[in-house]
């Protein structure tokens, strides 16, 4: 099924099961719910979560401004009553930094005032109950029917990107060193870079449903550090595309190039690792237990390669040291985000 489709259903059964409850209560305002669920609803649950606090707050000052400043300006003529409450509504709104919420609020102190200006003592307590009543049962239809929560989603995402990454490693190492794999590359990455900026656009809904401490939220806190993880590694296997392929064995270096490609290898496994235990559950996991692929630095000391790179050219050592360099930088972003990933732990 379609999302907009999905979404428009959704909707359709919400208004109804909402204007359904109202008619067997019998209470006046009705109305009000249904423009709530319609105003609120935007097919996640981190949107909707903010334009129905927005919704709620603005129209709980506006019922505050409008109750008093009947009371105090009532007796004035409209054409002066009615601005001076609405600049106090826009004033207070605008004091704790409303945006849908401010409309809401003036909205309603122009109703009240105009037309429930008799029965503010009934109509003022329906309203509020009815616009909170609405902005429950959207939460809860995008929680119950087909849910759409944005905080899942990222976590996917972010998950999805670790196994792609991983993937892309992985047939980057097994392909032959020619034109067409740097090309095959380049367009994986564009796909990698793509998927990431996506996840980054989406995280503002997500962060949302986590709450006012949102940043300080371990979640919050490994998505972000999953974020960087990946984004350094897609720079790194870019710049991998671009350096030109050492001849490994032509310049006596085999055994070098062999643990290069193990460690490439298994720091792709790591990737798919790290995926397998995030999935496990909604709970924050900690890494993998299995040690940690390091790169085998100690070869460049061994009298072989100390031979090899007697022989080579500074070009030559200059291709070997910058592949090196690449896969010592993956070796740390690997390090470090385990790291800091155990530390949320604590």
């Amino acid at each position: 099924m379609r999302p907009a489709l999905r979404d428009n259903l959704r909707l359709a059964v919400t208004v109804a099961v909402v204007n359904g409850f109202a008619t067997l209560t019998g209470l006046a305002f009705a109305m009000y719910a249904s423009l709530a669920v319609l105003s609120v609803t935007v097919g996640n649950y981190g949107n909707t979560l903010e334009l129905g606090r927005q919704r709620l707050i603005g129209t709980t000052i506006g019922a505050v401004v409008v109750f008093f400043g009947y009371r105090a300006w009532g007796h004035l003529p409209v054409l002066v009553a009615l601005p001076l409450a609405l600049l106090m509504a826009r004033l207070i709104a605008g004091s704790i930094r409303l945006t849908v919420g401010y409309s809401v609020c003036c909205f309603v102190v122009i109703m009240g005032w105009l037309l429930h200006e008799q029965q503010l003592d009934s109509w003022i307590p329906l309203r509020l109950f009815w616009t909170a009543f609405g902005i429950i049962m959207a939460l809860l239809s995008l929680r119950l029917f087909w849910p759409a929560r944005a905080r899942l989603e990222q976590r996917q995402g972010l998950l999805q990107l670790l196994v792609d990454l991983g993937h892309t490693l992985k047939a980057y190492l097994a392909a032959p060193p020619q034109a067409a794999r740097r090309a095959a590359l380049r367009e994986q990455l564009r796909s990698l870079r793509n998927s990431l900026l996506s996840l980054r656009d989406q995280r503002v809904n997500a962060l949302r449903e986590l709450g006012p401490m949102a940043v300080e939220h371990p979640v919050a806190q490994l998505w972000d550090l999953l974020d960087h993880a990946c984004e350094s590694l897609i720079l790194d296997l870019d710049e991998l595309r671009r350096l030109p392929d050492p001849q490994w064995q032509a310049w006596g270096l085999e055994d070098l190039h062999e643990a290069a490609m193990q460690f490439s290898d298994a720091v792709a496994d790591r990737l798919l690792s790290w995926q397998g235990t995030l999935s496990q559950s909604l709970n924050l996991q900690p890494p993998p237990p299995e040690p940690r692929p390091q790169l085998p630095l100690d070869r460049l000391s061994d009298a072989q390669a100390q031979a090899a790179f007697d022989r080579l050219s500074p070009a030559q050592l200059q291709q070997v040291a910058g592949r090196l360099m690449v896969l010592n930088r993956i070796d740390h972003i690997v390090a470090s985000t385990e790291r800091r990933w155990l530390a949320l732990l604590r």
